[in-house]
């Protein structure tokens, strides 16, 4: 069929009624608005989907009609593209939003137009659709969103990197310095006793900085678990402010503590739950000036333990508050900023917090207006915690050095790095231990049926056999003390689950990379008394 026939149908009605019929129930049956319009642009049909959105009849759909409906955005660049098309006899396509009659709601579409040509090229109709593409433009919005989002956040990114290589080189540069300058013997007593102190706290500063990456590491890759127990979290308060205490009086700010609830009792991994309330002391201290002051309280808000920390300090903008606990985010990033530091202390403060069925509560009023941080953690029990068992290496005696108390102790060590063998040995060969290094499983196992040391310190992470590989040897042999010979695990793996995997593969202690000498001296030297009180209770 002519194809001007059935358009000269359309119009009249008086000829192809059947022809006509089987069009108009086609287009009434699409799931688009269809339209037909003359030459000069006035509109002659509509099918039914375009009445039921916006409830119009063919003698209301008037430009004027059109016009209301167009969203305020799109009217004029819908009609000027309209009539450039007319003009130029051109299509038309063009993406709008649409009112709906029903709700009001507006709604994207797709508009498409053609021109239609008789055989001397003028046009006779124009003919159009308007497709409804709603959930396209919103996934399209969702993933504009989501790559702005990942923008952002690589360019967070890049600046935390850019501070983590800043923040790292800082204490770095000053133990390369003053070790160099000790190799050249160009120091005096008083300044040996300087560069020591400062190697040590930058030391210290760089672990630190370590640890903070590898524990926000462990947050987003849900590798990090708790190990708790109820304890009341005034005792865990306590030790944190002693633990900030030396660096606020330095700073010359002042801290207070008061205790509102005095027997409220948490389930809470002690260790975890100390480095919470400490990241909170040092952010206060860090961003309060000489003079100021810092509040720590306890009481019962809401039915939870609160620990609350606050201070009269720098405080915190209104545009940085919403984002205070985001990682990667600093209030000042730039080459400029007051203060040093990776910016994730309180990331991993609120992921804690939360991990403990808590969270961390923000609140300042602005810059140079103080803040305060309150550590909500649900309420388990009231009264007083069962005093856990005296851990025997804490009731050793805390000496500084403990010089001497490995006197007649033989111990073997199993290391890859020489530099550390060469630091373990030096250090327990001060403390009266004779020393046999090892620097490989396969020699520690080849050594040991000659010998029979009193305690074994091996790395995990070895080429070849690993610690693992050597403490399930050991502790298969037949011989005499192969089964409870002590092994301590000294290794760069620091998770909780790493000492927890160490502790279940036979392994009697688990210390980390770096270690305090004194402290894995005591180790020893605890290691050592529990095993010869444990063969003296068998006999």
């Amino acid at each position: 069929m002519n194809l001007e026939l059935m358009i000269d149908a359309a119009t009249t009605g008086e000829r192809f009624p059947r022809e006509l019929e089987i069009l108009r129930q086609l287009a009434d049956g699409l799931p688009q608005i269809v339209w037909v319009a003359r030459p000069d642009g006035s509109h002659e049909y509509y099918n039914k989907h375009w009445h039921d959105y916006t409830g119009l009849t063919l003698e209301n759909s008037t430009d004027d009609a059109w016009c209301e409906l167009l969203h305020a955005e799109d009217r004029e660049r819908a009609q000027a593209l309209w009539h450039e098309a007319l003009q130029r006899g051109t299509p038309y396509e063009i993406e709008f939003r649409l009112k709906r009659v029903t709700d009001g709601a507006y709604r994207w579409f797709l508009g498409r137009s053609l021109p239609y040509r008789n055989t001397n090229g003028a046009i006779v109709n124009w003919f159009g659709t308007c497709t409804d593409i709603q959930e396209q433009k919103l996934a399209q919005d969702a993933l504009r969103r989501a790559h702005d989002a990942m923008q952002r956040e690589n360019v967070q990114k890049d600046e935390f990197l850019g501070m983590v290589s800043h923040e790292l080189r800082t204490p770095l540069n000053a133990v390369f310095g003053w070790t160099r300058l000790m190799q050249e013997n160009v120091l005096s007593e008083d300044e040996r006793a300087q560069a020591m102190d400062s190697i040590m706290r930058n030391s210290q500063a760089q672990a630190r900085l370590i640890e903070d990456v590898l524990d926000i590491t462990r947050i987003v890759n849900q590798k990090l678990s708790l190990d708790r127990c109820v304890l009341n979290p005034w005792d865990v308060v306590t030790e944190a402010v002693e633990a900030v205490l030396p660096s606020a009086n330095t700073k010359g700010v002042t801290i207070k503590s008061s205790m509102g609830a005095y027997d409220l009792l948490v389930s809470a991994d002690r260790m975890r739950l100390q480095q919470v309330v400490l990241n909170l002391l040092t952010n206060a201290v860090k961003f309060t000036p000489a003079g100021g002051q810092i509040r720590v309280e306890i009481a019962r808000q809401r039915g939870s333990a609160a620990i609350v920390v606050s201070d009269d300090g720098q405080g915190v903008s209104a545009e940085l508050l919403p984002h205070i606990f985001e990682r990667f985010r600093q209030g000042d990033s730039s080459s400029t900023r007051h203060h040093g530091g990776l910016g994730l202390g309180l990331a991993i403060a609120h992921q804690l917090a939360v991990m403990h069925g808590g969270d961390i509560e923000v609140e300042s009023a602005g810059r140079d207006q103080g803040s305060r941080f309150t550590l909500l953690l649900p309420i388990v029990a009231v009264g007083n915690p069962e005093k856990p068992e005296v851990d025997v290496l804490a009731a050793i005696e805390d000496q500084s050095f403990p010089a001497q108390s490995l006197r007649s102790l033989h111990v073997m060590v199993i290391d890859d790095e020489a530099s550390v063998r060469d630091l373990l040995a030096l250090t327990l060969a001060k403390c009266g231990a004779s020393v046999t290094m090892a620097s490989s499983v396969e020699d520690a196992l080849a050594l040991l049926p000659n010998l029979s040391p009193d305690v074994v310190v091996s790395d995990i992470a070895m080429p070849g056999l690993d610690g693992y590989d050597f403490i399930r040897q050991l502790r298969a042999l037949v011989r005499p003390g192969g089964a409870d010979l002590p092994v301590i695990a000294l290794t760069a793996y620091a998770s909780l689950q790493d000492r927890n995997r160490a502790l279940e593969a036979g392994f009697d202690r688990h210390l980390t990379k770096p270690v305090d000498p004194a402290e894995l001296v005591r180790t020893i030297a605890v290691s050592h008394s529990s095993r010869r009180a444990k063969a003296a209770a068998e006999r």
